[in-house]
């Protein structure tokens, strides 16, 4: 049984009866766990499953859209709205089974995304893309901090990752060389503040949410620095940043993995893992036509990570003596 502080809560109130602790180190012990016991496996797929009930029924307005009505077609729109929103408040404080809330939630997420495209449709309203997804995420701003839900934040931080490529091309804002340059800086350093603020969500004992937040953090620093440079060309007397890029992503990742390890946070240790694989056979294909150089780069990079691990563990051992 996963330990959580309901299920603690008692015995830390029957210490604190006994004079075993104070209550302020029994407010630290419950801090330490989540504050329910709902399991990422259930969440994982009440997240798909809410997903393609979505899809579903995106689907069926879709094929009867020419006959539905205007008024019955934002009724609608409304009445979905109000009803997963509601459930899910419902499902939350009557302590359900997660799966129910968690899915009208969702609902409650995209829902507007999907209003406001039919609306613009019903009243034959045109606007950018930009303008949709910023609306979008303004009518969600404050819902993942409401519910406390994790699949309302990752669609939250979607949208939020949507805005940046959307905002750069349609205002053409080339910080840099050109607007794809900028876009790849811009998703490294959202992904670096991303990671940065999960770290809140432990305070709140949240631990999928941070999870997410952590690992989504991590996938869009490491796909921002991958992808910078990728379209730039250079002449063979010009050194290609593109290989500094792909070595600090090598290098943030190997820092994750140990995170992970000496924190106890699994997804960071699985994700560090496949960025590393997908790095170094990136480096491989790459440069896969200079077999002499790409040897003597992964015999040098391997030697140097082995030399360094030792040195830190003799180091860490003799401090420890």
């Amino acid at each position: 049984m996963k330990l959580t502080q309901k299920s603690l809560k008692p015995h830390v109130n029957a210490w604190i009866e006994g004079n075993l602790i104070t209550p302020e180190q029994g407010d630290g012990i419950l801090a330490k766990y989540p504050t329910s016991s709902a399991s990422p496996v259930t969440m994982t797929f009440s997240i798909i499953g809410g997903m393609l009930c979505i899809l579903g029924v995106i689907l069926l307005v879709s094929a009867n859209w020419q006959s539905i009505p205007r008024e019955a077609k934002l009724g609608t729109l409304l009445g979905l709205l109000t009803a997963s929103t509601l459930l899910g408040t419902e499902g939350s404080r009557r302590k359900w089974n997660p799966a129910i809330p968690e899915i009208s939630y969702l609902f409650a997420a995209v829902l507007p995304l999907v209003g406001l495209a039919l609306v613009s449709q019903i009243f034959n309203l045109t606007g950018s893309g930009f303008a949709l997804i910023l609306t979008w995420f303004i009518s969600i701003l404050f819902l993942p901090f409401l519910s406390f839900s994790p699949s309302t934040f990752v669609v939250w931080m979607f949208s939020l990752s949507a805005l940046v490529p959307l905002a750069i091309t349609e205002y053409h804002w080339a910080w840099l060389t050109d607007e794809y340059q900028t876009i790849s800086i811009m998703y490294a350093l959202l992904g670096v503040v991303t990671a940065a603020a999960s770290q809140l969500w432990s305070k709140a004992g949240r631990t999928m949410q941070r999870a997410w937040g952590e690992s989504l953090g991590l996938i869009m620093t490491s796909l921002g620095l991958y992808t910078y440079d990728c379209t730039t060309y250079y002449p063979h007397s010009h050194f290609p940043i593109w290989e500094i890029a792909w070595g600090a992503v090598f290098v943030l990742n190997l820092g994750a993995v140990f995170v992970g390890y000496k924190a106890h946070r699994a997804p960071l240790v699985t994700l560090g893992f496949v960025m590393l694989g997908i790095i170094i056979l990136s480096f491989y294909c790459r440069l896969a036509g200079s077999m002499l150089s790409t040897g003597m780069l992964f015999l040098s990079a391997g030697t140097l990570l082995i030399i360094l691990i030792f040195t830190l563990h003799k180091l860490r051992k003799s401090i420890l003596q």
